[in-house]
């Protein structure tokens, strides 16, 4: 999965591969120095010189990336799905962009998509896998906060219409369901109780497991870091330019 992401980036990028060795190019273009600083900074460092990168995108660059950073836990299978709010400026259509490219960049990846939003520039978006999401909400605890909710129970595409419509009013409590988060940390938001303090960046407020929840965490992150490595890595012009 991660060669094949790195073979995406550098097809999208332009690169020419003039060896028959994709990788061997991949790597004679990269700036040494660079290289060494992206493996060796701290996580946050890597995703703010990733987000200060992306400004320097047209806007369908500026989609991808996100979406191959952001998306990365559910691209590489370890994550039901993720949402993804892509915004800039109001005047940037992002909606019109996304449903022009979305299938041609995930469809042979066997993940799907919901659009959110119904109105604006912005695209709020939910990508999943269809058998890990089925999971995730099948579970007789999930269906228990489903059908609080009034969501139809066995019935994915039902329950993400019934989603979309519901984020039409605001951000739905019972989404951390859809994202994979465990149905005992979604009621315990719901039901307003103290969250553990786990003492690491969080992904979701946790409530039960937190050993399971930090192991989750780590992975996520480094989905997304190492995603954001190889974007950068990849554009040969911007590793000579950023500063870490």
């Amino acid at each position: 999965m991660i060669f094949g992401l790195i073979n995406e980036t550098l097809y999208r990028l332009h690169i020419p591969d003039k060896s028959g060795n994709i990788l061997q190019v991949f790597h004679a273009k990269l700036n040494y120095t660079f290289r060494t600083k992206l493996m060796t900074h701290k996580s946050t460092d890597i995703i703010r010189a990733f987000m200060e990168y992306t400004k320097t995108l047209d806007t369908e660059n500026f989609i991808r990336s996100m979406l191959l950073c952001f998306g990365a836990p559910t691209i590489k299978g370890i994550k039901a799905s993720s949402l993804i709010n892509f915004r800039r400026n109001s005047n940037e259509d992002m909606r019109t962009s996304w449903k022009a490219h979305a299938d041609q960049w995930l469809s042979h990846r066997g993940i799907e998509w919901l659009l959110l939003n119904e109105q604006g520039n912005y695209a709020l978006v939910l990508i999943y896998r269809r058998e890990l999401l089925t999971r995730a909400l099948c579970c007789d605890k999930a269906c228990s906060i489903l059908a609080e909710y009034g969501y139809p129970l066995h019935d994915v595409d039902a329950c993400l219409e019934c989603l979309r419509k519901k984020f039409s009013c605001g951000c739905p409590h019972e989404v951390g369901l859809f994202l994979g988060y465990p149905p005992e940390d979604v009621r315990g938001f719901i039901e307003g109780r103290e969250a553990k303090n786990l003492g690491c960046p969080c992904y979701w407020k946790v409530y039960g497991d937190a050993a399971q929840a930090r192991k989750t965490f780590r992975q996520y992150k480094q989905a997304e870091c190492d995603a954001a490595r190889l974007i950068l890595w990849a554009d040969s012009k911007y590793s000579t330019e950023v500063k870490l």
